[in-house]
């Protein structure tokens, strides 16, 4: 079985194939201008010669730009139509929390948006993978430290997980157990699938804050 998996960030963009769990083409590229229209390129590298069709396409439904995650998912449901393939989705936290298999602590997933706010949502494990323990929120770090405050009540051992090394000194301010670095790429976001994140039926997760 054939999978393609596509993600773009608001620097990289990446594409991955497998072959059933086991990569077998990667590539990625800068994002130059807020532009992906190198997807195009990326894609025909890591699709040329395929005689094998496709089984399967991955890509993330956010949060993220509305406009980048809009054209995303027309590019998958693209080839999509042309292999005759099967869409399966997952969160952009979901990525993160795929990296933190055998974890038994609650976790937050944090990463940056624009204008000096970030996207966080606070999870618990639950049969082998991790479920929503909060709404997915979008605050600067004074809303954050509020949200930390009030879990740390209740609960002790916290992991971060996150994609910047920036804001190391202010979880441990905030005492949490552990702080893990993780850059989402196309190859991550398979093994999300791969750890039990896959869906058919996510919608695309947008924010208007994005465009203030």
């Amino acid at each position: 079985m054939l999978s393609l998996s596509i993600f773009s960030s608001s620097q990289r963009i990446s594409v991955a194939l497998y072959e059933r769990d086991n990569l077998k083409k990667y590539s990625e590229r800068k994002i130059i201008d807020k532009k992906i229209d190198s997807i195009f390129s990326l894609l025909n590298k890591i699709l040329k010669n395929n005689k094998k069709g496709l089984d399967r396409i991955y890509f993330s439904v956010g949060p993220g730009s509305y406009t980048a995650l809009r054209s995303i998912k027309a590019i998958a449901q693209g080839i999509s139509l042309f292999y005759k393939s099967e869409i399966i989705n997952v969160t952009d936290f979901e990525i993160y929390l795929a990296h933190l298999q055998n974890n038994k602590n609650n976790a937050l997933v944090f990463f940056e948006a624009f204008n000096e706010k970030f996207f966080y949502q606070y999870f618990k494990p639950f049969k082998g993978i991790y479920k929503p323990n909060s709404n997915c929120l979008n605050e600067d770090l004074d809303g954050l430290k509020d949200f930390l405050i009030k879990k740390k009540k209740r609960e002790k051992k916290i992991v971060v997980i996150s994609n910047s090394r920036k804001y190391s000194s202010f979880f441990k301010n905030m005492g949490v157990e552990k702080i893990i670095f993780l850059q989402p790429s196309a190859d991550n976001l398979a093994r999300a699938v791969f750890a039990g994140y896959g869906s058919k039926k996510k919608e695309i997760i947008y924010h208007h804050t994005y465009y203030e």
